[in-house]
């Protein structure tokens, strides 16, 4: 019996184990946020055992869940899709004390006023929270384990909940840098830059254009560019074009 104990301890790790690195695998294979969390979402239900389950995320006001996929686990589930999900009961407290949380009386409990018409019949449930920083910015139902859920589950939704918090991390993160890449290919897309041999009049500095056109520097550099012109006299033109003025000037004070 104790060395059936001890293999049973063992395989039990090592299911975890297996677990884990799926689930880290998870955040690298997949780019969409919704298929790793997918991924990571089946593997805590394999290993706390819980038959049905979702994962959601907090909208922007802050008061749903907007689910990404229900796992009815066989069960018959009636409730409208398009129902909004408040955050309150058990999901709460989940959310407010970003710690996961599980109720194995929930079918007789406080908490089951909260399920719509319809729902899927609720003996049990656990709520973990996706934490990133100081926010909590989402939630990982389980439900209808056979066994009661304990201890060792609040740990492996711990610990499986940071990594789908990664995923979202990472797939937001993601989608940042497509944007930025996306702004970076349209503003180059923008510029249009000079190269090869420019041909310039010596004396009054009009280009010669691949059509064979003289242009001015202005009309070119517009066409050529994206810079607007504007005009002004650098010191050096200034004095040149303004020197009789400045001796005027000058005269009249020494008068």
């Amino acid at each position: 019996m104790k060395r059936l104990g001890n293999f049973s301890r063992k395989l039990s790790r090592n299911q975890e184990i297996r677990a884990f690195l799926n689930a880290s695998r998870a955040i690298l294979k997949h780019a969409s946020f919704e298929d790793a969390a997918r991924a990571i979402f089946d593997e805590t239900r394999g290993l706390t055992g819980a038959v049905s389950g979702y994962v959601a995320l907090m909208s922007e006001d802050g008061r749903e869940n907007e689910v990404l996929f229900l796992e009815a686990g066989g069960l018959d589930c009636d409730v409208d899709p398009e129902l909004p999900m408040p955050i309150r009961g058990l999901r709460e407290v989940a959310y407010r004390t970003r710690n996961p949380v599980f109720d194995n009386d929930f079918a007789r409990g406080r908490w089951q006023k909260f399920l719509p018409v319809g729902h899927v019949t609720l003996h049990n449930v656990m709520f973990v929270p996706l934490n990133i920083g100081d926010k909590t910015l989402g939630v990982m139902g389980l439900a209808n384990k056979p066994k009661p859920f304990n201890r060792r589950d609040l740990e492996i939704g711990a610990a499986l909940g940071d990594l789908c918090a990664v995923a979202l991390s990472n797939s937001r993160n993601l989608d940042r840098l497509r944007e930025i890449i996306q702004e970076q290919k349209q503003l180059l897309s923008k510029i249009k830059t000079l190269e090869g041999l420019l041909p310039i009049c010596a004396q009054c500095k009009k280009i010669r254009d691949d059509d064979r056109s003289w242009q001015t520097l202005e009309e070119y550099l517009s066409q050529k560019t994206t810079a607007t012109i504007s005009h002004g006299l650098c010191p050096d033109c200034g004095e040149a074009l303004y020197q009789s003025y400045i001796d005027l000037e000058k005269g009249r004070k020494e008068d």
